[in-house]
């Protein structure tokens, strides 16, 4: 191989990586519509273009001069362009790795980027799938009739990839300009209707709570079953905590309500956030090499009033424990315990932001479990000593002691609280704990599917998934007990839980990773029980989403439903006669109702994001 081979098919290679690394940038536009190009060139540039070109053209180069030196392999006996041996070829795999990008995304974040963007983007996806297959045609007729002269393989060899730039480019909508907000109207207060709690448990599929429930081992759940409605609860992808819980107690999907990740991103060089940043396209090595640094999403994102505004704008009380993206706290009336509460109590300054009011800090940090708090005999109820356990040992420490056990205790217990303090009509409270046992535990608890768990293994820790679920279900049961005549008691799971695909684990053997036993990326969708007055036992919501949620809290409340949500009033769960009584009625908006204000977002750089593994 001469010198000006290799030089040729260097430059082959990061011409085609050219290609990809735009594409990206463009990928990255399409999920951030608000984003300017112009004033952020320099950042996407530097951040994301250079570092993919250079990568993809490294990668690229190394195939070239193997397919060049390896003499078995098909030669390119008549390259469509002299001075660039194998551009057609690498650059039908840059595009066809750009198109898989774009469909990917486009599927992934379908609810998260306006509509108009969703319609640009599977444009931009199209016309990426028509170059590829530009580009097949042209190497399908290289490899048949290599003697041929390159008539339209030249130029088709160059506009199939510059079209692959072009064509999204001229796509890509312009920035999105954001409405000026309107002075909000005054209102008068009102009584509820009924008292409403929900509780919030991720992680419980409708196949497995049933099972259980089969099993007799649920009597808590068996009884709301019995005594209410019960059904699936279809959820929305990718199932992440913030966006989902957003959408719940918004009505609105990810694209309207503005929460659509955990984290907000910044390239290096710009101080605008990024709501989103591809998926597969390896961002995590540029967050390593500094170029993107990533942050908490916080409550400032949320454009939309959720149901805790409509709800103070007429004078309710409202408790908040652990909901997701709420901090900073709102001045609502009656209290909030934002998700970052266990994770600032060290820090004073902050933790005024992630308690509202702020004057009960004290109290509530007293009532702070730590992990080395947490009872021995509480944690053998989830474990099999037997076999002489070190104590200082992972998965059961990390997963289930501090980060399961410790937490969920810890806003149960500043919950509890604060509730009795104030006696809130409204109250919802979220326990992370199954979530987090569920991703480490269900290899343990469901050995058959996994293969690589010992017998001890599987007796040490085989029941701490299905004990931490009766562990919240007696929780539940608590509440229940202390239910009032005219409360209603709701429990929602957003996404249920199943095993981690074999391929995915292989990937993450390879990788060394720590092994990761549930995902809920394509899980099941999730539960919905409610029972008390006014709910009719038996009932089965039909095709109940996420998006019906907050429409019917608003009912079950007495307060008129929102036009501009996007889901209804699960009315099929309702008892006839208090169907009867509260007739729907209708506001077009709660926008220009929600009297309190978010403040601004304190410096966060410090603080891991709240996320699962």
């Amino acid at each position: 191989m001469t010198r000006r081979t290799v030089r040729r098919c260097l430059h082959s290679a990061f011409l085609a990586a050219s290609v990809l690394a735009a594409d990206v940038v463009l990928l990255t536009l399409f999920l951030n519509p608000e984003v300017s190009p112009f004033a952020e060139a320099p950042a996407l540039l530097v951040s994301l273009f250079l570092p993919y070109c250079l990568a993809g053209g490294v990668a690229f180069s190394l195939l070239a001069l193997l397919a060049s030196g390896l003499r078995f392999w098909p030669q390119e006996a008549r390259s469509p362009i002299e001075r660039l041996p194998w551009f057609t070829a690498l650059s039908l795999l840059a595009v066809t790795l750009a198109a898989a990008l774009f469909f990917s995304n486009l599927f992934a974040y379908r609810y998260s980027i306006p509509a108009e963007s969703v319609r640009s983007m599977a444009g931009a996806s199209v016309s990426l799938v028509l170059s590829a297959l530009v580009l097949l045609a042209v190497g399908i007729d290289v490899l048949l009739y290599p003697l041929r002269g390159r008539g339209l393989s030249a130029p088709l060899s160059v506009l199939a990839p510059a079209a692959a730039v072009t064509v999204p480019l001229a796509l890509l909508a312009p920035p999105s300009v954001s409405q000026l907000p309107r002075p909000p109207l005054a209102t008068e207060s009102i009584a509820p209707v009924r008292r409403v709690t929900v509780v919030g448990i991720d992680g419980l599929g409708p196949a497995y709570l049933r099972e259980q429930v089969e099993a007799g081992s649920l009597p808590v759940f068996a009884r709301m079953i019995r005594d209410g409605a019960f059904g699936p609860l279809a959820t929305i992808r990718p199932t992440e905590g913030p966006p989902l819980w957003t959408t719940v107690f918004t009505g609105r999907l990810p694209r309207d309500h503005g929460v659509k990740s955990f984290s907000t991103y910044r390239l290096w060089g710009s101080t605008t956030s990024f709501g989103l940043l591809p998926k597969r396209a390896l961002v995590g090595w540029l967050e390593r090499a500094g170029l993107v640094s990533r942050q908490p999403v916080t409550a400032a994102a949320r454009r939309c009033p959720a149901v805790w505004n409509a709800l103070g704008a007429f004078g309710i009380e409202v408790g908040l424990v652990r909901i997701w993206a709420t901090f900073p706290t709102e001045p609502l009336p009656g209290f909030v315990v934002s998700n970052y509460f266990h994770l600032l109590r060290d820090d004073p300054r902050r933790l005024r932001l992630a308690l509202h009011p702020p004057d009960l800090i004290q109290e509530a940090t007293a009532r702070a479990v730590s992990p080395r708090d947490v009872d021995e005999h509480l944690v053998a109820e989830f474990l099999d000593f037997s076999a002489g356990e070190p104590r200082d040992s992972v998965p059961w420490r990390q997963e289930l002691v501090e980060r399961a056990l410790a937490q969920d205790l810890t806003y149960e217990r500043v919950g509890a609280m604060l509730r009795a303090t104030y006696d809130p009509p409204f109250f919802a409270t979220y326990f992370y704990g199954l979530d987090v046992v569920g991703h480490t535990f269900l290899r343990f608890a469901r050995p058959d599917l996994f293969g690589d768990v010992s017998s001890e293994e599987a007796r040490r820790y085989g029941r701490v998934l299905d004990r931490y679920v009766a562990y919240l279900g007696g929780k539940v049961g608590d509440i229940l007990d202390r239910r009032r005549d005219d409360e209603i008691v709701i429990v929602i799971s957003t996404y249920g839980m199943e095993p981690v695909p074999f391929w995915m684990r292989l990937f993450q053997g390879i990788g060394g990773g720590p092994p990761i036993s549930g995902t809920h990326a394509d899980a099941p969708d999730g539960v919905l029980l409610a029972v008390g007055n006014g709910i009719r036992a038996g009932a089965v919501p039909r095709q109940a989403s996420i998006l019906d949620v907050a429409p019917t809290l608003l009912y079950l409340m007495g307060l008129p439903v929102a036009r501009d949500m996007e889901g209804r009033v699960l009315t099929e769960i309702l008892d006839e006669g208090f169907a009867h009584a509260h007739p729907v009625t209708f506001i077009p908006g709660y926008q220009n109702l929600a009297v309190s204000t978010i403040p601004p977002s304190p410096d966060l750089s410090a603080l891991p994001p709240e996320e699962e593994p």
